[in-house]
């Protein structure tokens, strides 16, 4: 057969409807359907302390980075927890001095969503990761499975989380996040452990994620709490740098996480 006759019959083959993938795993297929998130993420509060890096009034620094964490902003509570908020923030303003615990080694969700530290996302069939340079991981099952039963689930600081896509968006369900604050380092809310957590993830373009997030709490909340969370890819990093809090190898100087040597 001649090297034309060859090539007729493969482009004939592969008009011919599900011949041309009929010997494709179901996982591969299910792969080439998924976005592709590879990369190093940051959020915009790390994109700020970049930026406002080495300037010399720090507390105007600070202020300004606080306004990009949108997770400090202020909840809707109910009555009564309104009323401990606004106690709360009367009493760390009568004590403005006071050293605040900015170093925090346990970040957890939603938090970690809002923090100056590079993330990674992995997506496959089976579940989704965000895998921080905190050492926390998120693991989002996409494999149809439901969360645990009342006798299987606990609240852990990352709390448990189900998803599924709607075509390129990943929308995610998270209940059994560990009640307290949402950040101790400033007034932030406070949730309970009947919290529930609502994304919807989506590139935007190439070098933008977007996260939809809304926070339902029936015990502290009146209304639900929405929220836009904004990541830009790193562009000067072409590897995840492990943040070791406790031998604070990584000190934040002039609101900049930095490197220091081991």
């Amino acid at each position: 057969m001649t090297r034309a006759a060859v090539l007729g019959l493969l482009l004939a083959l592969l008009t011919i409807p599900g011949c041309g993938d009929r010997n494709i795993p179901p996982r591969v297929r299910a792969f080439a359907s998924l976005p592709n998130w590879t990369g190093l993420w940051e959020s915009e509060l790390s994109k700020a302390s970049a930026t406002l890096s080495g300037h010399s009034d720090s507390a105007s620094v600070d202020a300004q980075i606080l306004k990009s964490v949108k997770l400090i902003g202020h909840p809707p509570y109910n009555a009564e927890w309104e009323q401990k908020y606004q106690s709360t923030v009367r009493a760390r303003a009568a004590n403005a001095e006071a050293t605040v615990n900015i170093k925090n080694c346990t970040i957890g969700f939603p938090i970690v969503l809002d923090a100056p530290h590079a993330f990674q996302i992995v997506v496959t069939p089976e579940e989704t990761l965000f895998v921080f340079a905190t050492g926390g991981v998120r693991h989002i099952y996409t494999d149809g499975r439901s969360h645990p039963g009342n006798d299987d689930i606990w609240p852990t600081h990352m709390g448990d989380s189900v998803g599924h896509w709607e075509g390129d968006t990943l929308v995610i369900d998270t209940v059994a996040r560990t009640s307290g604050p949402i950040w101790p380092s400033a007034v932030t809310a406070d949730l309970s452990e009947q919290a529930h957590f609502t994304e919807r993830v989506r590139m935007v373009d190439h070098d933008a994620l977007e996260d939809q997030l809304t926070i339902e709490d029936p015990l502290r909340f009146d209304r639900p709490w929405q929220l836009l969370l904004r990541f830009s890819r790193v562009t000067d990093l072409n590897r995840m740098i492990p943040w070791d809090c406790e031998d604070d190898r990584n000190p934040i100087v002039d609101g900049k996480l930095s490197i220091a040597p081991p």
